[in-house]
């Protein structure tokens, strides 16, 4: 058998991260993917074949001729590696996978480096799909720096991402763990509702990047097309239903966190309304920069109604997780279901009734499958 090393690891740890990233993968094929690739001018009349191809290919021109989609492209590549690196890292550390330290050790490290350069390009297909689409483009349209830089950055990731696996196979020393290299929080206060904030500054800063990224990137696409959305509660409705879609992965995480580390807390004598009131405070700290955004950029009512609906669908979403239980695939279809039945409600002007609405349905499932089961 012909690269044996290599057949392993892509079992092992390239079909394990599509696995596990479900969630983060289609959130980038749904926000960015199906409008990077091609975007259909509504109004065409008036366009030549030419400028209607043009505009329909406009964001895919942007990340290769403007600073701005440049930053935002490169930065798209930078830390969907970072976030693969993060998943092998924490994937070696497995009892399942000690074989590899004893197995793959007795081969020369450049073979290593070869068999986690193929895994890790498997595992980068999808950002290697959106560079060669932005090649092609660029090129197409007269573009040569950026696009003849895109393969070169490619190429440089994948390659620090082999060294990198390869020498966490070779170093078995143990290192200290994550949070111990935080001290200064073993002095903050802790309230009950906060403890899933303080493991995302532990553990999961990357993760909570990569979904203010897209918030970013959210926020920015949809003022760039609408830069009047501001004064429309419809259009900001909109935006904080996009901008709660991207933090489905969050949500979904701060479940896993709450099953696994906080089983003691179904003792606690805690009411209903306390309950509810820690999983909105919690929710609002967490989109606290939305929150902001959307009171010193909008009107005041628009801007409370696009809050409210923020909170209340992220509260949904979370307490849906009572129901379906941690099934990444069956929940992320639940979500994805609900944004589009939320975005056509939306389009016929529903979206206060929409608050009370997913306020009161995520009252009742709370209710059923936390209080009633377990109090």
């Amino acid at each position: 058998m012909k690269r044996p090393l290599t057949r392993v690891l892509v079992k092992v740890m390239a079909n394990g991260f599509y696995r596990q990233h479900t969630g983060l993968l289609l959130t980038l094929f749904i926000l960015i993917f199906t409008n990077f690739f091609y975007t259909n001018v509504l109004n065409q009349t008036h366009l030549t074949p030419a400028q209607i191809v043009e505009n329909a290919l406009k964001l895919a021109i942007t990340t290769v001729s403007e600073p701005l989609g440049v930053v935002l492209l490169f930065g798209l590549f930078f830390g969907y590696t970072v976030k693969s690196c993060q998943y092998v890292a924490g994937r070696l550390q497995a009892v399942d996978v000690q074989f590899l330290f004893y197995s793959s050790n007795a081969l020369p490290r450049p073979q290593q480096v070869r068999s986690w350069a193929v895994v890790q390009s498997i595992i980068a297909l999808p950002i290697i799909v959106l560079g060669g689409y932005a090649l092609l483009v660029g090129l197409a349209f007269g573009y040569w720096l950026v696009p003849l830089l895109i393969p070169v950055y490619l190429l440089g990731l994948l390659g620090a991402s082999a060294l990198y696996y390869t020498h966490l196979l070779n170093n078995t020393a143990a290192g200290p763990d994550q949070a111990s290299r935080l001290p200064w929080l073993r002095r903050w206060p802790k309230p009950f509702f906060s403890l899933f904030l303080y493991e995302i500054v532990a553990r999961k800063r990357l993760a909570y990047g990569i979904t203010k990224a897209l918030s970013v990137v959210i926020i920015a696409g949809f003022f760039s097309v609408l830069p009047d959305a501001h004064t429309d509660v419809r259009l900001l409705a909109l935006l904080s239903l996009c901008i709660a879609l991207a933090h489905v992965v969050l949500v979904y995480q701060s479940s896993e966190f709450e099953l696994f580390y906080l089983r003691f807390a179904r003792n606690l004598p805690y009411s209903r309304w306390q309950l509810y009131g820690q999983q909105a405070a919690l929710f609002g700290c967490l989109v606290l920069p939305e929150i902001i955004w959307f009171l010193v950029a909008g009107q005041f009512r628009q801007g409370l109604v696009g809050i409210l609906l923020l909170l209340s669908v992220l509260m949904l979403f979370r307490t849906l997780l009572y129901r379906i239980g941690q099934r990444m695939t069956c929940y992320l279809r639940t979500a994805f279901g609900l944004f589009i039945v939320f975005l056509l409600l939306n389009l016929f002007g529903f979206a206060p009734l929409l608050v009370c609405a997913n306020l009161i349905v995520a009252w009742g499932l709370l209710w059923r499958y936390r209080y009633q089961s377990f109090g």
